[in-house]
């Protein structure tokens, strides 16, 4: 696992060290064991190194055997033994045990159809000595992350924008477009950044650049439900199988390892099968929350004392909270609308004591149809056929009247979430019942100046979307516009940004290729068995696990976000929402902030969410566009 950067001019003059050298301090905490860089005119090129396999011979850059190309790469490939026997038959030669030089040989040899090959997660560089060209990819689903920045002279990458930005023209700005779409989504979708010039090469695609533009393909695109028919008890004996050879895949390691356990259905499978791998052998780690509401470190303990881990629990207190979110507010250099990073933040730190690398259960609620969600959107389907005074009037009314409650997903927060969008599409209502501001609060809440820059709607990438999918029942839509959105712009960012930071690689195996190959295709009702979200993974694990895991409503490792904003956070409210502030910088309106302020602070209304995404975003303007830490 590394960090990787590089400049590419369109003409053959010198990259300057000193402009790498930056690139290389504003990641070295994704690599710390091992830098390097290679200079020609031209180009730069530059890694920090995570040493996970082959610590001693897998250096970077690397070159293949004539030395006509050279590599620069962040991840792991896990079936890269079995396509390094395939080379070596075709005559190549290696030098070291390590999968970067796997994938540079069989780029070499196959070009971009080497992305195929590929069972892993990986982001990537490799520059052609000869024609002078450049070779960006991007693994399927965005596990690992690339930016691009367009400059004048030709073009930079990096694993994270921050590196990119003290080449920016003028310094950094906001792309106000992309703004607009983190506040309704709580994310900023791929391939938007929140900084004007800087990109994000989308996942499963690749670039190929000259200098002069970078042309980028699709390689890979889900397909969901359009496999052929299969019966429920034969794809839960294969969905088994499959879980256990991708876990037993991604165990692949030079270095300890351990299991991220919260105790929810998926992170507690990937815990099952690396016991069944790896023996007694294996450590399992948790946070305990001080709210009773959303602490699940029980279920966790419940999970690693059936399976025989050695498990290792940390506090989240509020004095880990604060400091939490600081180091996190001057690390995180795109506002993230979700809570979860400070906990996932602080349970990385401690993990990395004693392993290097983790296995997560990132993907299963997307691959394996788990999300409340899913099935909400059946009985849309009926709700949408009630008369309009009943619809959208009435029982919006009555529900707008529950009480606020600080419990997970109570029956007030669904019931608010689920009475919006029904003028709207389903599969655009889906986002507004995952988002944040909706189109009404974004007005609001933004100055006239700002919302005159922001030139697109906030759902048109979903709009977009919507017209290349080949599924037709609506789950399995969704679940396909999940695996754009979602899963890359919220679970990978954070699992990438959060563990990266403190120097741990983190794993998906339920997002294994061979697993979610099988698994995406099979249809809805198979997956959502009886209409039971997630029920084919519940099925197959019900042998090995616990009862009360297999039963347990979904919660997530959700944190009590709304209860910190009135409670140790508000603190932090009043410092960084001022009216003085608010008007000097321009950006949000100061009536609308107070009012959000006023009504959650009074429990006159639920703001958790929106409150999140706007310190979010204050910190993050702060910190990366007026270069002062507001903590």
């Amino acid at each position: 696992m590394c960090g990787i950067y590089g400049i590419h001019y369109r003409e053959p003059k010198k990259v300057d060290p000193i402009l790498l050298h930056g690139m290389a301090a504003s990641t070295h905490h994704r690599g710390p064991d091992q830098s390097g860089d290679y200079f020609e005119p031209g180009l730069g090129l530059g890694m920090n190194r995570l040493a996970i396999i082959d610590l001693a011979g897998g250096g970077q850059p690397m070159f293949n055997e004539d030395r006509s190309l050279v590599i620069v790469y962040n991840g792991e490939i896990y079936n890269h033994l079995e396509i390094r026997g395939r080379l070596v038959d075709k005559g190549h030669v290696f030098q070291s045990r390590c999968d970067t030089e796997t994938v540079l040989h069989a780029f070499e040899e196959y070009g971009p159809d080497c992305l195929g090959l590929f069972n892993g997660m990986f982001a990537f560089a490799v520059w052609n000595r000869k024609d002078r060209t450049l070779f960006l990819a991007r693994d399927r689903l965005g596990i690992k992350p690339l930016y691009l920045a367009a400059l004048a002279e030709g073009l930079a990458f990096a694993s994270e924008a921050k590196a990119l930005t003290p080449l920016l023209p003028g310094g950094p700005e906001p792309d106000w477009t992309a703004i607009r779409r983190f506040f309704a989504f709580g994310y900023v979708p791929c391939p938007d950044s929140p900084f004007k010039g800087i990109r994000k090469l989308p996942a499963g695609h690749y670039g190929c650049s000259d200098g002069r533009e970078v042309k980028i393909s699709r390689y890979w695109q889900p397909r969901v439900g359009l496999g052929t028919e299969t019966s429920f008890s034969r794809a839960r004996a294969e969905v088994f199988k499959l879980l256990d050879g991708a876990v037993q895949k991604e165990l692949m390691s030079d270095v300890p390892l351990g299991v991220f356990l919260s105790g929810g259905l998926d992170s507690s499978a990937v815990a099952l099968f690396a016991r069944r791998n790896l023996g007694n052998t294996v450590h399992s780690f948790n946070l305990r929350f001080e709210e009773g509401t959303h602490d699940e470190s029980g279920d966790a303990r419940l999970v690693a004392e059936h399976l025989g881990l050695q498990h290792h629990e940390f506090p989240f207190d509020h004095r880990t909270l604060r400091q939490a979110l600081s180091e996190v507010g001057s690390r995180l250099d795109e506002p993230f609308g979700d809570s979860t990073v400070l906990p996932l933040y602080t349970l990385a730190r401690h993990t990395r004591e004693q392993v290097k690398v983790v296995l997560t259960g990132w993907g299963g609620d997307e691959v394996f149809a788990g999300y409340p969600t899913y099935r909400a959107h059946r009985l849309a389907q009926y709700y949408r056929r009630l008369p309009g005074f009943l619809g959208r009037g009435l029982i919006p009314g009555l529900v707008r009247r529950l009480p606020v409650s600080d419990r997970y997903m109570s029956f007030e927060f669904k019931a608010k979430r689920f009475v919006q969008g029904f003028d709207t599409a389903p599969e655009l209502q889906h986002f507004l019942w995952m988002g944040y501001f909706d189109a009404g609060g974004r007005e609001r809440l933004f100055t006239p100046e700002v919302r005159r820059q922001a030139q697109e709607d906030a759902l048109a990438p979903v709009q977009s979307a919507l017209e290349d999918l080949p599924e037709r029942d609506l789950v399995s839509r969704i679940q396909h516009l999940d695996a754009l959105f979602f899963l890359e712009g919220n679970g990978l960012f954070q699992a990438d940004r959060m563990t990266m930071a403190a120097s741990l690689e983190a794993r998906v195996p339920l997002l294994n290729i061979d697993l979610i190959s099988y698994v995406y295709n099979l249809p809805v009702e198979v997956k959502m068995h009886r209409g039971r979200i997630k029920e084919l993974l519940r099925a197959a694990l019900a042998p090995y696990l616990p009862g009360a895991i297999l039963q347990k409503p979904k919660k997530g490792f959700g944190p009590p976000s709304a209860a910190w904003l009135r409670g140790p956070l508000s603190g932090v409210l009043r410092e960084i929402f001022t009216q003085k502030r608010m008007e000097e910088q321009g950006i949000l309106q100061w009536p609308e902030v107070r009012r959000l302020l006023e009504e959650h602070q009074s429990r006159r209304a639920d703001h958790g969410r929106n409150l999140w995404a706007l310190m979010s975003f204050q910190i993050w303007y702060e910190n990366f566009i007026l270069g002062r830490n507001p903590l």
